[in-house]
Parts: C-alpha cells; structure tokens; sequence
C-alpha cells in the first residue's frame, strides 16, 4: 500500500534506525553477508542509486571471523566524500550481548571512510552477529562469525543462525559440520533449549566417519508457544567431546499484511535479488531474509541471510531490499519474512526488475 503524503526520507530514516542488519557468503565457503536497502518513491521506483547521493556503500571487518574475547575493526564506506563539518554513521549489532558496537562512527569532511574496533565478548556457541550501518535513507550491513575461544578438531554450524516461524508453522535450517585433518569419527547431533512444545526434528541425527557432512533441522511451532525469542543449542558429539552452534528461533505473531514482489534491484549495470515490501498496517516488525542457491528454497543449499528477525519499523511506503553478493546470479531464490507473515519462494530465474 502506497501512502503519497508521507515524507520518504523521514520513514526510511525511522525504519532504519532500528539496524536492519544480515549476514550472507559470497561463495559457498566464505561468508561475505553484505546487504543494502532503501525505501521506494510513491511513484514506485527507488529513491535513486546509493552511488548517485550521499550514503553508506558498504560495510567491512577486519578479521570477519575471530575468536570470542579478541576485536574485530569496522570500517564504513561512503559514496562519496563527507560534506563539511562531517557527518555521523549510525551502527548497530543485531546481538549487543555478543558485540556492543559504537554508537555512531563520525567521518570527517572530505573523507569517504572511518574505523572503529569493537570487542567481541565470551561465547560458548559458534555465533553470527549482524553488523549494520546507516546514514540517509540508506542501510547496508555485513555479518561477523566468532568461534568459541578454545579450539576443537570438529566443528559445527546452523545456517540460517534464525528462523522467524509464527506460531502454528514450520521451518527448517541446515546443520553442517567439518573436521580437521586426520580426524575420523561419527558425530552424533542433538538438541537443547528449545521452548515448551516446539519440536526439532534433525534428519539424519549421525554425521558418519570421518564427521563431515549436513543435516536437516526441521522446527515446527505449535500455536500454544508465546511470542519471544528463543535460543536454541545444537551439539556435535563424538562420545569424549562436543561442540555447540546456536539457532535463534523468533516466535511472531503481529500481523502486519505484508506484500511480496520478489524482483531484481538494477544498479550500475548489475542486478541483485531483491523484493519489493509493502505492508497494509504499519508498524514495526520482525523482519529476515533467506537466500538459496537454486531456484526452489532448498534449505540445504543455503547461501544467505539478514534481517535475523531485527525489528524494522515499516511506514506507509513500500520498502526494497536486496542482497549484494550474488550479482547477476538468476539461479537462486528466496523466502522473505515481515512479522507472521512470509513470501513465497520466490525464483530469480523469472522475477521482473524492480
């Protein structure tokens, strides 16, 4: 729905502030987790390209995987330089808990990027945080993996790290685990932590010798669970150790009426799998994205997220969003969540330009 009194700027900046913040991988191996966003003009297009204003261009860290306890350094580019007297970058980690970000991050006239460090706290569970920047109408963001401090010769991970499942629905996830060299034994996989009545269905529950390999993680929330945050343990053992990664399940059940167009947001000369949002009752959200390789939403190929449930503040105008690391790549597809409600999958083999 398309309110045409309403001021853009002021309702991308309110929805926005609230950190909108992703992780994806550029390949199939490294996680990358870049991501833009911006509101649509009444007349249905964008409010112009991010490199045809002043924004925020991207996001990056310097380690973007690092043990829990050390630092990473954030370092916001713009798209062009700061106008005089400088200006503000608003950041935002989507689990403060993990890794408090600086409020802001100022960089000085003339200048197109600052650094800031930011230290990262003990963790038990291998975990992705969202980082997310804002300036303008415009939001970007990239995502940081931080291991437990002590090391392991296997490993575990969830992907996607959250699912937004309202209650009475299902979701699923993908549980991969890889080992060091030398290393040769089954790794049993179980689950802990999940609320009252929400089943975890992990198919199959043994990675064979040597313990690489994936399993499906089927959840299904029944219609009785509240509404919350839940954090979910998912533990590799082999008998004598384990290792822990963590699925944050977000339990919805506002009720927005979002809309979905699954499409192609066009930016110089390249495309970017995107959708277009509207929602019929403003407010704020929880809002995630999953992008897979393929075109059916296979939750073993993941190869993206963001959003991780953040709660956005949609306003009367429609909101385009869009992933970053997979240019021109038509071969993928994805599911989109606002509150209870969820897109189907959509293909980008067929999906029209924004």
């Amino acid at each position: 729905m398309l309110h045409k009194h309403r001021d853009v700027s002021r309702i991308v900046l309110a929805g926005a502030l609230l950190g909108l913040a992703g992780c994806g991988s550029g390949s199939r191996t490294m996680n990358a987790g870049n991501f833009s966003g911006t509101a649509a003009t009444p007349s249905g297009s964008a409010t112009g390209t991010l490199t045809s204003r002043l924004g925020v261009a991207n996001v990056t860290l310097s380690p973007a995987h690092l043990m829990s306890g050390t630092s990473t350094e954030i370092t916001v580019n713009l798209t062009q330089p700061a106008p005089d007297g400088g200006i503000a970058v608003q950041l935002k980690s989507s689990d403060a808990s993990v890794i408090a970000t600086p409020a802001t991050v100022r960089i000085p006239s003339g200048q197109t990027k600052a650094t800031v460090a930011a230290l990262t706290s003990p963790v038990t569970d291998a975990t992705s945080v969202a980082i997310s920047a804002l300036y303008g109408d415009t939001v970007v963001g990239t995502s940081l993996s931080i291991a437990p401090a002590t090391t392991s010769a296997f490993t575990i991970a969830v992907q996607p790290s959250t699912l937004t499942i309202p209650p009475g629905q299902s979701g699923s996830a993908k549980v991969t685990t890889k080992v060091t060299n030398g290393y040769n034994h089954a790794l049993q996989l179980t689950v802990s932590n999940a609320p009252a009545g929400v089943s975890v269905t992990l198919t199959p529950p043994v990675i064979p010798a040597p313990g690489v390999g994936t399993s499906k993680a089927d959840i299904t929330v029944p219609s009785s669970v509240a509404p919350g945050n839940y954090s979910i343990r998912v533990t590799a053992s082999d008998g004598k150790s384990s290792r822990n990664a963590r699925l944050t399940l977000k339990v919805v059940s506002s009720d927005p009426g979002a809309t979905f167009q699954g499409c192609w947001y066009v930016q110089n000369g390249h495309r970017y799998q995107g959708v277009r949002i509207s929602v019929a009752n403003p407010g704020k959200y929880p809002f995630d994205a999953v992008l897979y390789y393929g075109t059916t939403c296979d939750p073993s190929k993941f190869a993206d997220e963001f959003g991780f449930g953040t709660p956005l503040n949609f306003g009367g105008f429609d909101y385009i969003l869009w992933f970053t690391d997979f240019a021109d790549q038509s071969d993928m597809s994805a599911f989109w969540h606002v509150g209870k409600d969820r897109s189907q999958c959509v293909s980008y083999a067929v999906a029209p330009d924004c």
